[in-house]
């Protein structure tokens, strides 16, 4: 049943684990984009967090870029001025380092 998979899931800690490394590797990414962009911040943990811009226009902009380059993101807030970032529990390293790529890309194309 599910439930049985679930409890097997948790049960040795593992997937909180990978949880905390995959969101340290999304903070790292958003410090960056932030320290290089004075119009964004962040905040969040694990995997659940925003990247938001003074300019509701820009997120959209960054979102649309990111579609075209593959990556499917959302707004919300408000003003729809929070990129959202909210990958799966089972992402793999590689496999968000490329989306965090493909963000950090987004979001220089669209300064």
């Amino acid at each position: 049943t599910a439930a049985a998979t679930l409890d097997a899931y948790w049960a040795d800690g593992q997937m909180e684990k990978q949880t905390l490394a995959r969101g340290e590797q999304v903070e790292q990414t958003l410090l960056a984009i932030c320290g290089e962009d004075e119009t964004a911040q962040f905040r969040g943990r694990g995997l659940v967090w925003g990247l938001e811009f003074t300019d509701p226009a820009r997120a959209s902009a960054v979102c649309a870029r990111a579609f075209e380059l593959g990556l499917l993101l959302e707004t919300s807030g408000p003003q729809s001025e929070v990129v959202k970032l909210l990958p799966p529990l089972t992402i793999t390293p590689e496999e968000l380092d490329e989306g965090l790529r493909t963000l950090a890309r987004s979001v220089r194309e669209t300064a």
